[in-house]
């Protein structure tokens, strides 16, 4: 029988497509399979009405189905897509705090007469998907394969890949950020323009694409072009606040609601000095911090510039924001994965290890996703 070779980009796609399978998978079974077997009392009792999750409900137990993917915030998502969005300034939680994209597009999808969790878990799968085919392929294109797949396995394993399958909008970001970020390394202005607006409507850490997007043009002289493409990108976050302004009377409402997240928030500085007494939590945030930090200077001449100065400029966005969801913040900074391919290519047998702890923390995330218990990798 004649062997038939595969294309290398047929053998990309394989790869991508199996990663993601694969990858995915794994949150299935936790959520649908392993949290209903082993959780078979409702869970958190002692949650009282006022300290309840928005649209909790007492006495839930964990059983197969969709709605098993849209806790936490996608409980907020729903009610942006099935009632729109709602603001008092009262300092309690509103639904303005969510961008407009992510549950835009669930809208969009649910035309086809598609329930609001079918509708956004596709939008997010399939957005991560794409993430991380435009991540290999930016990889190997100015790293080689090796990185590339040590890259992209970073990104699928990572436990905060749990929210690119859930009903959260880092699969969509992720997309798009790095479409943004590949098309501004290649001078294609328009695209990264296009791209950057839509990464400011979809969170607000969208808005760095803004500065590395500036700081980049500058250094490397680009044409006005490319200054145009950084003025863009905050299109999506100056149409929102315009949004805001007619409908509530407070352009910044989605900042200012923040208030009803205040127990959630934690400063740096109170981070660090709790890590200064060792205590486990604070400790590895700020471990993680300073990792990142090295990270991107370790790589900032193997790396393209756009690459790093936004990597610094999320960085620089999560001091200023507290420690709250730190992990999930983090990891949408594609940089990171990309720079941690880098390292894991040339050590490999730690890169092993490391996926290894990633599959098994991602496995046991997703039961506590399941369960409504805090996600630590949030």
């Amino acid at each position: 029988m004649k062997h038939v070779a595969l294309s290398p980009i047929v053998k990309d796609g394989l790869f991508i497509l199996t990663l993601w399978l694969v990858s995915r998978l794994v949150i299935v079974i936790a959520l649908q399979w392993v949290a209903p077997l082993i959780v078979t009392t409702p869970v958190h009792p002692e949650w009282t009405w006022d300290a309840r999750p928005h649209d909790f409900i007492p006495g839930y137990v964990p059983k197969p189905g969709w709605e098993a993917f849209s806790h936490w915030d996608g409980k907020w998502y729903r009610t942006i897509v099935t009632e729109g969005y709602e603001y008092v300034q009262d300092g309690g939680q509103h639904s303005i705090a969510f961008f407009p994209l992510f549950p835009l597009l669930i809208r969009v999808v649910m035309t086809l007469g598609l329930p609001f969790e079918v509708a956004a878990v596709l939008v997010n799968n399939l957005a991560f998907l794409g993430a991380m085919s435009l991540l290999y392929f930016w990889a190997k294109e100015s790293q080689g394969t090796s990185v590339a797949r040590w890259a992209t396995a970073v990104l699928a394993w990572c436990p905060s890949s749990l929210f690119c399958t859930v009903v959260y909008s880092e699969g969509l970001f992720l997309l798009i950020t790095t479409a943004a970020l590949r098309a501004f390394d290649h001078n294609q202005y328009k695209q990264a323009a296009m791209w950057g607006a839509l990464a400011s409507a979809t969170r607000v850490p969208g808005i760095t694409l803004f500065p590395a997007f500036l700081f980049t043009a500058w250094k490397e002289r680009r044409p006005p072009a490319a200054y145009t493409a950084a003025v863009a990108s905050s299109g999506g976050l100056l149409l929102f606040c315009s949004y805001a302004a007619i409908a509530f009377g407070d352009p910044l409402a989605f900042v200012n609601t923040q208030q009803g997240w205040q127990d959630y928030h934690q400063s740096w500085i109170a981070t660090l000095r709790a890590a200064l007494t060792f205590q486990q939590k604070e400790l590895l945030l700020v471990l993680a911090l300073g990792g990142s930090a090295y990270l991107l200077w370790h790589l900032r001449r193997r790396l393209p510039l756009v690459a790093i100065a936004y990597g610094v400029c999320g960085l620089l966005l999560l001091l200023m924001a507290g420690s709250a969801s730190f992990y999930r913040y983090l990891y949408g900074i594609v940089t990171l994965s990309f720079g941690l391919g880098v390292v894991l290519a040339k050590h490999r047998r730690w890169g092993y290890a490391v996926l290894l702890f990633f599959a098994v923390s991602l496995f046991i995330e997703a039961i506590h996703f399941a369960t409504w218990d805090a996600v630590r990798w949030d």
